[in-house]
């Protein structure tokens, strides 16, 4: 049972208002549904052009294509037209005015048709005979069109095909009839007198909207052909299809320069991706996520990937300065779908299942089987690493069933032996403990829009079933998003989006199954629970529930469901924009975004856990060996916590974009402020019972004697509150002039300061910057390749920006309670203010060629870049008198240089369709400057990912170190090292004065290259994708035998026992020789007697 505060029903109140208020705003906007054309509003300033090119400028500005037969344009007069931010429909008939034309708007084509000349009056026509029209309309691969419109010139009547495609309708000889569907060319035919079946073939509408792709920034949206950075989206037609409950696992494989660390301990709690590498040692490595223009506070992966369009990747400082000190590892920017004008309500239904298998526990090569792992401990019983263990009667450790078989020594023994080599404990772990994976996906979707209003609305479902039994993952999902223009000139934007989300957890089993040993059972042969050898030695278990504690054993199978871990997610996000546009080319906006979220953890371990039973055991009162009361009281623990963060965004932008005859001048600049606030506070509830809420009182100030070990402890209250505030102010300009549409000059600028940068840092106002050009050579007079129709080369230079929350400009400190010898209050340092600190910062250059070959069967881009990090975070050492032994701040440099190609082919066309994208990407990183040198032990430990950084100069980041190899013994089968050139064993010297330069680097620990090759056929509808991804140029260390983690007297050593084992050295029996032909082979030393 749980009990909801008051505040807890007064927010929940305020969400049911908030939705309420969201529905209302999209059901005025279904109301308003009109047919009045797009509310995109047309810029126009042409003197004397040629109305097909007035034609291609309103279809790069509304998303319309215009429909004509190219005769009809050759007695067109030239067309001089001076329009600011005006209506479609007033555009159009300004356009047409004069012109022996007319038009027509069907769907999202404007269909363009030669007036019909009449001889007779105006107002009266000759009446022809009518004859009824029968037909079906199929697409060019023959699959039916169901839905069609069918409509005829100067007539009201409209008509659809049905479920074959098949029409039947009354016209009279003479009517102009149009055949349209949406994403096909319009048909077009006259009626003539017995018209036979009409069999009509539309053919997908080449739209030439989609050639000049948008790009987002979270500013403004740019036409791709205009940019000079780095901008890139992910293979669209992919990224729709790939099915995912989360926004970012869908880019993998997909987006250039983009790259996913697998082996990483951030991967290993959700996701750590890279674009172009790295640019930092220890601050934050991961790109700035930008959700509907503001930087996204909460969890990514909570959000309904249902609801974005493909995103937009900035690479480098041209497309990426604009976001300053938090664009330094890359910017994502994802953009809400959202309605559109002049369309009708459109409803769509998404559903996806997703079955996947268990997990093949087999596989782990870290784990032996029950024969080998006892054959293992018989090696280690012979030769006494159990002794300390088996006379302990303090601690009294593990003891396993196989040590104990050997130290009891019975007359069966190698039966007994022989019966534990035979279990297996992952069959059995896979039989009670995992399952099929089952993913539910469920999306609503309704969109539409008049003149006047806009309108999208989605809910979704998700419903997660993993691979652990009892575990499962809910998520519900609301989005609004409007728009509505009560004015000429006016735009407001209205966006409210709500997330729940539930994760339940039933076990904590496999927290604890590294502790299980190969031949441990779980259930026998009728599926009851049975009691493994975990905590303590099974023989002091026994006694201690006769000596009056809780029953002491672990049964797995009883806690598979007994514990109630709950995480609830909560999230709700507003925003909402005011524009007007003031004068021709000139406009201003307002935005502001409150985001909130919450997150509340319960878990509840009854008293029947071993958790608990083990916690009330542990601090129970002991007196003559026999219990005597308990200080934790009985009854089940609740560990709870709840954190509440508020995130608050405000910009105001000024923007400028008008044309003057081959001039072309875009400018915005404006000021952002941000304010995120987040407070947290956990504790732990003593003998609660479920049912009342109740609990009871503990003793957290004294200590108190442990069992079995008598050592002294408190009971952990798990009280704990905290809190950040991180404040960051902004001012920011862009500017991007292009001259005849083949020549680009952009530039850039923001100045950032926050609480958490230095005084003297925020004084100086230094800003980050970029400039960049474009030459689109194709559109020059003297450009004549047929064969490469487009071709253009874009560069760019500028810097951008870093921060590391972990640091502060201001010296912070961290309150405690009950220090164990005063019991008074104290505080730590945990941060030595640094007025000086500021923000790293990456130079980026960048240059590019893009191209696209005839017909387009070719197509792509090839870039270059070359980074230069300074001002990196890196610890400094400072002399011991001054209160501290090191200082982390700007004290360290880096650099990096790389590529990017993307390659898209249409190797087929027609019914079948094959296309194929190549993405190859090269990135490096060095450290060029920092001023500690590490330790030898400390390098050739870690893994490369896992651990934290350990830099070197002149290496990456992340690299790959260890120990010359010498051999092995062949009198002993020990290692051979090295100290000073020479072959060593004296493994204490060679862990402790091996210098830095005699170490092995083998390499970085990331890769260095990466990319996919993506293919996907099509046919009647159907479509297949294949990819294949791939990761190269780095280094990872093979796991294998670790002999201090191995031996040790409890099942840990399941997880650390890699089969290596195996092959390890071997001294032949009696005989005194050695296996020479094994041993020429193996580099795997013997097992060291621990004697």
């Amino acid at each position: 049972m749980q009990i909801f505060t008051l505040s807890y029903w007064g927010r929940l109140i305020k969400t049911l208002l908030v939705m309420k208020l969201s529905l209302l705003l999209i059901f005025l906007a279904c109301f308003k549904v009109s047919a009045s054309v797009h509310a995109q509003t047309i810029t126009l300033n042409e003197k004397n052009a040629p109305l097909a090119k007035i034609f291609k400028q309103i279809e790069k500005q509304s998303g319309y294509s215009f429909f004509y037969k190219n005769d009809l344009l050759k007695n067109t007069a030239l067309v001089t037209i001076h329009i600011d931010h005006v209506s479609l429909s007033e555009a159009l008939d300004k356009c047409f005015a004069g012109q022996p034309l007319i038009y027509e708007i069907v769907d999202n084509t404007i269909i363009v048709k030669a007036k019909e000349k009449s001889l007779l009056p105006k107002g009266k026509r000759m009446s022809n005979p009518s004859q009824k029209i029968i037909g079906k309309v199929t697409d060019t691969t023959g699959t039916y069109l169901m839905g069609a419109s069918i409509s005829i010139q100067g007539k009201a009547e409209r008509f659809t095909t049905g479920p074959n495609g098949e029409f039947s309708f009354e016209a009279e000889t003479g009517d102009l009839v149009t055949v349209s569907f949406v994403g096909f060319t319009p048909y077009l035919f006259t009626v003539s007198e017995n018209m036979p079946f009409q069999d009509i073939v539309l053919h997908q509408l080449n739209n030439k909207l989609n050639e000049v792709a948008i790009v987002a920034t979270g500013y403004q949206n740019i036409s791709k052909e205009r940019v000079t950075g780095s901008f890139v989206q992910p293979i669209k037609e992919m990224y729709r299809q790939r099915v995912s409950t989360d926004l970012i696992s869908k880019l993998s494989g997909i987006t250039s320069g983009l790259v996913f660390n697998s082996n990483t301990s951030a991967a290993a709690n959700g996701y750590d991706i890279n674009i172009r590498g790295r640019n930092t040692i220890f601050a934050n490595d991961q790109p700035l996520i930008i959700v509907d223009n503001f930087p996204y506070s909460g969890d990514i992966s909570d959000i309904n990937p249902n609801d974005y369009d493909e995103p937009t990747i900035l690479r480098d400082a041209a497309a990426a300065s604009i976001w300053g000190v938090r664009a330094g590892n890359g910017v994502i920017v994802f953009t809400s779908k959202k309605g559109r004008a002049n369309q009708q309500l459109k409803v769509s239904f998404n559903a996806n299942l997703t079955v996947s298998g268990r997990p093949d526990l087999k596989y782990n090569p870290n784990q032996l089987d029950a024969s080998s792992y006892i054959d293992m401990e018989g090696f280690l019983f012979k030769n006494g690493f159990y002794d300390g263990s088996l006379s302990n009667t303090s601690s009294y450790p593990v003891i396993s069933p196989a040590v104990e078989l050997f130290a009891a020594n019975p007359t069966d023994l190698d039966k007994q032996l022989d019966k534990l080599k035979n279990y297996n404990i992952n069959d059995q772990l896979s039989k009670y403990f995992y399952q099929k994976a089952v993913n539910q996906q469920y999306a609503l979707n309704l969109s539409g829009g008049s003149d006047k209003a806009i309108y999208y609305f989605s809910a979704g479902y998700d419903k997660d079933l993993p691979t652990q039994k009892t575990n499962t993952f809910q998520r519900i999902t609301l989005n609004s998003q409007n728009s509505f223009y009560p004015a000429k000139g006016l735009e407001i934007n209205t966006g409210i989006y709500f997330i729940q989300g539930i994760n339940k957890g039933g076990s904590n089993l496999l927290a604890l199954s590294n502790t299980l040993f190969p031949y441990s059972q779980v259930a026998d042969a009728n599926g009851s629970a049975l009691p493994i050898v975990y905590g303590y030695r099974q023989s002091y278990v026994q006694s201690a529930s006769e000596n009056g504690f809780l029953d002491w054993k672990y049964y797995p199978l009883n806690e598979l469901g007994a514990t109630d871990n709950t995480v609830k997610n909560l999230n709700i996000r507003l925003n909402t924009a005011l524009k007007y546009k003031f004068i021709q080319g000139f406009s201003g906006e307002i935005r502001y975004q409150y985001q909130r979220g919450n997150v509340q953890s319960s878990i509840y371990n009854s008293q029947d856990t071993y958790y608990t039973r083990n916690l009330i055991n542990m601090f129970s009162n002991v007196i003559d060996g026999k219990v005597n009361g308990y200080n934790i009281p009985l009854g089940g623990i609740l560990n709870q916590g709840n954190s509440n963060s508020i995130a608050q965004n405000f910009r105001g932008q000024l923007n400028f974009d008008r044309s003057f005859g081959d001039h072309s001048l875009t400018i915005l600049a404006g000021y952002e402020l941000s304010q995120t606030t987040s407070e947290g506070n956990s504790s732990v509830l003593y003998g609660y019972n479920n049912d009342l809420a109740t609990f009871t009182n503990i003793d957290a100030v004294n200590y108190f004697p442990i069992n079995p070990t008598g050592g002294y402890s408190q009971i952990n209250s798990g009280l704990s509150v905290n809190g950040t505030l991180v404040r960051i102010r902004s001012t920011f300009a862009n500017a991007l002039y292009s001259y005849k549409n083949r020549y680009y000059i952009s530039g850039s600028s923001r100045i950032d300061g926050t609480n958490y940068f230095g005084v003297s840092t925020n004084q100086k106002n230094v800003p980050l910057w970029s400039i960049g050009g474009k030459w689109d050579i194709s559109k020059e007079k003297f450009y004549h390749l047929s064969w490469v129709p487009t071709l253009s080369f874009r560069g760019s230079y500028g810097y951008n920006g870093n921060m590391d929350y972990s640091v502060t400009g201001m010296t912070t400190f961290q309150y405690y309670s009950n220090a164990r010898y005063t019991g008074l209050n104290y505080v730590m340092i945990s941060n030595i203010g640094n007025p000086d600190l500021r923000w790293e910062k990456t130079g980026i250059t960048n240059f590019a060629i893009d191209f696209s070959t005839q017909d387009n069967i070719l197509s792509g881009s090839l870039e270059y870049f070359i980074k230069k990090e300074t001002d990196i975070l890196g610890d400094r050492l400072f002399p011991s008198n001054s209160g501290i032994t090191s200082l982390r701040g700007n004290y360290s440099d880096m650099k990096g240089r790389g590529f990017d190609i993307t390659l898209t082919s249409n190797n087929l066309r027609g019914a079948f369709k094959w296309n194929t994208t190549v993405l190859f990407s090269h990135a490096t990183d060095k450290v060029t400057k920092y001023d500690i040198e590490p330790y030898t032990t400390a390098l050739v430990s870690a893994d490369g990912n896992m651990t934290g950084a350990s830099p070197v100069v002149g290496k990456p980041v992340f690299g790959l170190y260890g120990f010359k190899w010498a051999g092995l013994d062949h009198g002993t089968g020990n290692p051979y090292g090295y100290i000073n050139g020479e072959q060593s064993q004296d493994y204490n010297s060679i862990l402790n004065n091996t210098p830095l330069t005699d170490l092995i680097y083998a390499g970085p620990a990331r890769p260095t290259y990466f990319g996919a090759i993506n293919n996907r056929f099509s046919y009647r509808g159907l479509s297949l994708a294949v990819q294949i991804s791939y990761k190269i140029g780095y280094y990872f260390r093979k796991p294998t035998i670790n002999y201090s983690k191995m031996a040790i007297s409890s099942g840990d050593a399941f997880l650390y026992v890699n089969r290596d084992i195996n092959a390890r050295w071997l001294q032949t029996t009696g005989k005194g020789k050695y296996r020479q032909g094994i041993e020429k082979k193996m580099k795997v030393s013997r097992a060291a007697s621990p004697r």
